[in-house]
């Protein structure tokens, strides 16, 4: 018996959580005639360090009674642990919390407390939490719309790497929405979001180069970012992509993989 798990044993909530983490994660790399053995260890692990107040037990143990993990589907459950852990303001648990207060998962649906419990996670700074709040903004689901700080909140969450803000950045650079308008910014913001695979990122940058906003008008860049777009399944990628290899533009034309790649875009 090694040091953490001696101290798990003895009540120690910090090897508690952490010995619940090694069987979490070795789950992920099991056989899948494991993968439930090691899931029911760490939810026990979890269990033991979330009684006694630990945050993060109490988040993951809500995770797994979320998504089935080692245990049956139980949002009661989650909505329960998820709740104990943001109200210690563990900023993921209230990111979590909001969104099932966002699609009505377990919770009546409600935009307010959704916004409610994403600007609590934003303010801990939890880059999810914060480009759910700017997502809840830009697009007024809690309230009258507020570009301005959409676009606060998706440059706090796009600094820390978060793809769909950087994207979703890049959207109100390019349109002048709660920043002033900057083609050369939207070309970096989606750039960020197209290198971590973002379908639409990868899109919008393709149009960039077609059209010659913010960077140098290149058709092989473009259809290069048209086709990792429509590869990772987004459809409006599907779409340029298509039209490109048509016209033969920046690519060999090729028909038949023009017709392959439109019509996947239509399904």
């Amino acid at each position: 018996m090694d040091e953490k798990e001696r101290k798990a044993f003895e009540g120690d909530a910090f090897a508690q959580c952490a010995m619940g983490d090694d069987y979490f994660f070795e789950a992920f790399d099991a056989d899948i005639e494991y993968k439930d053995v090691l899931y029911k260890k760490a939810l026990y692990w979890y269990h033991r360090a979330a009684q006694k107040g630990h945050a993060a037990s109490q988040y993951n143990l809500a995770y797994q009674y979320e998504h089935g993990l080692g245990t049956d589907t139980d949002m009661e459950q989650a909505v329960y642990w998820y709740r104990r852990a943001a109200n210690q303001g563990y900023g993921t648990a209230e990111n979590n919390l909001g969104h099932l207060y966002e699609t009505g998962n377990g919770l009546p649906q409600d935009y307010g407390l959704a916004l409610h419990w994403y600007g609590r996670a934003a303010r801990h700074d939890d880059a999810d939490g914060q480009c759910n709040t700017a997502i809840m903004y830009q697009f007024g689901y809690a309230g009258p719309r507020d570009y301005d700080k959409a676009a606060y909140w998706y440059a706090q969450a796009a600094k820390k790497g978060n793809a769909i803000a950087q994207n979703n950045l890049g959207y109100l650079y390019e349109t002048g929405r709660g920043v002033p308008q900057d083609w050369e910014l939207a070309a970096r913001w989606y750039y960020e979001a197209a290198m971590a695979g973002d379908g639409p990122a990868q899109n919008n940058l393709g149009v960039l180069y077609r059209d010659g906003h913010g960077v140098r008008h290149d058709l092989c860049q473009a259809v290069y970012w048209f086709a990792q777009s429509a590869a990772s399944g987004y459809k409006e990628g599907m779409k340029n992509y298509a039209h490109a290899l048509e016209k033969g533009e920046g690519v060999e034309k090729d028909t038949v993989e023009a017709a392959y790649w439109r019509q996947k875009g239509k399904k």
